[in-house]
């Protein structure tokens, strides 16, 4: 089954003056964030990704392959190898609950494409994530309007915007709302398997303003990109992973230079979305943040940082949940809450 390896096989050899730019070149680039990128670029550094590739230390890490295989044939690809990567940012903040990279590319056909990292396995991150359930803008969100105008502000070119998971968010919030008079600068938006937006910064007139210009892809049994509301144009996709596996951009199949379309969402994915969306948005917002905040300080309290031990520890330590001043709603919400995120995660 193809993917975007076989797609940089396949289409590599071609430049985009021969081939223009499309949606999986879009993922292509999104996938390359998730390099260790700050081993090597400082914020100054404009390089080829060629150049990125000799200065890499490639890492025989099993978890890392399928990232290696793809700095590899992006290094040596007629299509990316001469792409120069620039203004690179990686801010990541216990104190602030942020996490936030991007990157942007100055494309060969003389357009832009401005990159958002999606979550990281830390904790930070994906605490992040859950304070969107409450909050109006995460300093992330913050973050990337600024470095967009930045670009915006800096360049004529045309810019196209993206990013997979936060990133995808990130990639629409920032358009939405960036500053009105550069927006005629960005060509489109690709939010790959991103969580939505609340209703607020729907109804907002920005986001009707930018709204045509977003194309959301999400794979058909994928968790993440249902999280919240989305409005924006919807493509299903079809993935080889299973459950949240799909989140996963190396499993995302590709038709030639598209992905390969899904007619529908799967049932039960569509039932948990709507049971997970439902439940959020019944609790009260104060509510939301003491009960996201509880369970982030028992991840610190018991030295959790990576996401993956997450399902097994807050199980194993609920006992804990002694020595917090909850009341029976709380505790109520809690019940429900821990075994959908123990569900999603597949714990």
């Amino acid at each position: 089954m193809d993917n975007i390896l076989s797609y940089l096989k396949w289409r590599g050899d071609l430049t985009f003056n021969e081939s223009s730019f499309n949606e999986v070149d879009n993922l292509v680039l999104c996938a390359f964030t998730y390099l260790r990128l700050n081993e090597v670029l400082k914020r100054e550094d404009v390089i080829s990704i060629k150049e990125f590739y000799s200065k890499y230390k490639i890492d025989d890490n099993i978890f890392e392959k399928n990232q290696n295989n793809l700095l590899t044939m992006m290094s040596k690809s007629k299509r990316f190898k001469e792409i120069l990567i620039a203004r690179y940012v990686n801010e990541i903040s216990e104190k602030q609950e942020k996490q936030f990279s991007a990157i942007t590319f100055l494309l060969p056909n003389n357009q832009l494409f401005v990159a958002f990292k999606g979550t990281d396995e830390t904790i930070t991150g994906w605490k992040e994530n859950f304070n969107m359930s409450y909050m109006n803008i995460v300093p992330a969100q913050k973050s990337a309007i600024k470095y967009l105008e930045e670009i915006l502000n800096h360049t004529n070119k045309k810019v196209l915007v993206g990013g997979h998971s936060k990133g995808g968010n990130l990639a629409m919030y920032a358009t939405i709302f960036c500053d009105s008079k550069l927006k005629d600068k960005i060509l489109k938006i690709y939010n790959n398997d991103g969580p939505g937006l609340n209703n607020q910064v729907l109804n907002e007139k920005k986001c009707q303003e930018i709204k045509e210009k977003i194309i959301t892809f999400i794979p058909k049994s994928s968790i993440i990109g249902n999280f919240f509301t989305n409005d924006t144009k919807i493509i299903l996709i079809e993935s080889s992973g299973l459950g949240i596996l799909q989140h996963d951009l190396y499993s995302w199949l590709i038709d030639k230079d598209k992905f390969s379309y899904a007619k529908e969402i799967d049932t039960k994915t569509k039932e948990l979305s709507n049971f997970l969306n439902e439940t959020i948005n019944k609790i009260p917002q104060k509510q939301k943040e003491k009960i996201i905040n509880f369970i982030y300080d028992i991840m610190i309290s018991l030295n959790i940082y990576d996401i993956e031990l997450i399902g097994k520890n807050l199980l194993n330590n609920l006992p804990i949940i002694n020595k917090y001043n909850f009341n029976l709603e709380d505790l109520k919400i809690l019940k429900e809450i821990i075994p959908i995120i123990i569900k999603i995660l597949k714990i």
